[in-house]
């Protein structure tokens, strides 16, 4: 999160909040932070992919910049000021707002099981869910998950292209920057031309962006203390992730779909 792993509270502000609010990223930087601990050599490993790391770096120095001196502040000052209770019913609110755009994403991977299981998951925690600030169809068996386009790209064949970094928009890569524009035009909020509908664009914006950052203040800053190189630190974590994301759960990345219509990305890799 989708929406989105990094912080991206300045992308969600740009791209009108389309955001992955409910994954496990909090619980995934924990425990890739106690890894580093152990072993930092791991780090290295997606040096291969990173054919920019020059400009990456320089951009990385930046995001930690702004991020220090806007973000994590901002996301301070939330926790202070709320319940956890509350935040965590923010990120319910927010992981059912991006329903329609996972929908679309399962259908266009073929997932129909999955797909059956957002719906249920929109209509249960909608209705009974108080507008999604509970989660009674996580109670009721019904597990939740997070697609995106960039994912859907891979299931087609999409190679993910050049590691790529920018301020705010965090780590990505060339075909996941595609996917965030895909998102986008999902996102239903985004077709709607009203001022009140322009507004809630920019409140979601902000709440989303608070919402993502607040949980990784503590995993971010072990994973800099803890690394001996915090870059190719966050650059490994997120290749990893992706990964996982893209193979949906399966230990056999090879049982994934290919439809090999974007071979052209082979030539950037």
């Amino acid at each position: 999160m989708t929406i989105k792993i990094w912080p991206l509270a300045a992308l969600l502000a740009l791209t009108a909040g389309v955001a992955h609010a409910q994954r496990s990223d909090a619980d995934d930087a924990a425990a890739f932070a106690e890894e580093l601990k152990n072993d930092d050599t791991s780090t290295q490993d997606s040096a291969s992919k990173d054919p920019w790391e020059g400009f990456n770096r320089k951009m990385f120095a930046v995001h930690n910049a702004i991020d220090g001196a806007m973000l994590v502040p901002a996301a301070k000052v939330y926790r202070a000021t709320t319940h956890k209770k509350q935040r965590k019913g923010l990120r319910n609110l927010l992981a059912n707002a991006r329903t329609p755009a996972i929908l679309i994403n399962d259908l266009l991977q073929g997932e129909f099981k999955r797909a059956g299981e957002t719906a249920s998951r929109f209509v249960v925690n909608t209705t009974i869910g108080f507008g999604g600030m509970g989660d009674p169809a996580e109670r009721m068996g019904i597990p939740q998950h997070s697609e995106d386009f960039g994912q859907t790209l891979a299931v087609w064949g999409a190679r993910p292209g050049p590691y790529l970094f920018v301020p705010l928009f965090g780590p990505s890569s060339l075909r996941d920057g595609f996917g965030s524009v895909g998102d986008i035009t999902m996102d239903p909020a985004v077709w709607i031309r009203t001022d009140a509908a322009k507004y809630l664009r920019y409140s979601r914006a902000g709440a989303t962006g608070l919402a993502l950052r607040e949980p990784l203040i503590e995993p971010l800053q072990d994973i800099e203390d803890n690394s001996l190189d915090y870059y190719a630190s966050i650059r490994s974590f997120y290749m990893q992730s992706r990964k996982r994301e893209i193979a949906n759960g399966r230990t056999n990345y090879d049982d994934l779909p290919d439809i090999g219509a974007f071979e052209e990305f082979d030539e950037l890799e």
